[in-house]
């Protein structure tokens, strides 16, 4: 069957579109809904380099990580995480190979 969007590709001999193409479920890291990863080598995407990172601390201030991460939370709800760790949240401020101090 040809695809509906491009009529009559069979005919230029290209192999027919799986309509029902699935992700591939190896390729997605980190933890569902978050993409947190424990320490890794990520550079600049590092919680070390997020302005929602408590380095005191030790946590997470960003609203959609406290909210979805089923990681450890402290007493105030804010997720445990370490400078070297990282989830689709980072909002970098900076490369920390370019700070001061570090």
């Amino acid at each position: 069957m040809d695809s509906p969007l491009i009529v009559g590709l069979r005919v230029l001999g290209q192999p027919p579109v799986d309509m029902h193409a699935q992700p591939n479920l190896f390729a997605v890291q980190g933890e569902a809904g978050t993409g947190f990863e424990k320490a890794g080598n990520l550079g600049e995407f590092e919680c070390g380099n997020c302005k929602f990172f408590d380095a005191a601390a030790g946590a997470c201030d960003q609203t959609d990580m406290k909210q979805v991460s089923k990681q450890p939370r402290l007493a105030d709800g804010r997720v445990v995480v370490s400078d070297e760790d990282c989830c689709e949240y980072v909002w970098r401020i900076g490369r920390k190979d370019e700070d001061n101090g570090s």
